[in-house]
Formats: C-alpha cells, sequence, structure tokens
C-alpha cells in the first residue's frame, strides 16, 4: 500500500474512532464481555445515517472484538456479516502503536 493511504499510528494510550450500526451496537450492549461503561457509551452514543461513532481506547477495543469473537451467528448472512465486523475490529487494533519490552543490547 503506498505511503500516503495509510492510516497514522495511534499512540498505546490514545482513542481511535469506531464507526457501528445499529445492530452492531445492540449484538455489544447484550454481551456479557463488555465492560458496563462502553455498553452505557455505546447507547449514548448519538445515530446519523443509521451509524454511530464512538471514539474508544485499545482496552475498550479488545472488548468489542472479544464479544464479536464469542458471539453466534444464526444464519449465513449473519455469519458473514460478524466475519466482516471482526476484520473491521482487528484492522483497527493494528493502527494502535506496540511498545517493544525487548530492546537490543550494545555490542561493543
Amino acid at each position: 500500500m503506498h505511503y500516503s493511504r495509510r492510516q497514522p499510528r495511534v499512540a498505546p494510550t490514545g482513542r481511535i474512532t469506531v464507526r457501528l450500526s445499529t445492530d452492531q451496537r445492540d449484538l455489544f450492549i447484550k454481551a456479557s464481555e463488555v465492560p458496563r461503561d462502553l455498553a452505557h457509551a455505546l447507547h449514548r452514543a448519538p445515530v446519523r445515517g443509521g451509524k454511530l461513532s464512538i471514539r474508544i481506547t485499545r482496552e475498550f477495543l479488545d472488548a468489542l472484538i472479544a464479544a464479536a469473537a464469542k458471539s453466534q451467528a444464526p444464519d449465513r448472512r449473519a455469519e458473514r456479516d460478524l466475519v466482516a465486523l471482526l476484520g473491521y475490529l482487528e484492522g483497527l487494533e493494528e493502527r494502535f502503536e506496540t511498545t517493544d519490552d525487548t530492546t537490543e543490547s550494545d555490542e561493543g
């Protein structure tokens, strides 16, 4: 991918915008893996054109990914939508910078 099309990296403690449909929001609100604060923020987020946007931290994004991974789809179409949602969320997770605990030792 050309460098100008890449999304900017987000600091590990930063926030990222997640866009969800109202059906996806309802799925996350009902999930037990989603923290109460996040479920409340999802419920209170304004909906425009059938979509809502919310800025969340990496911990909340991890909770959404866990909830999407554990949810069961009733039919093939819902399963396809769920896989697409999971791919979207995992793509957002890749935008966060990682902190390397290993440091290279100086040889010399």
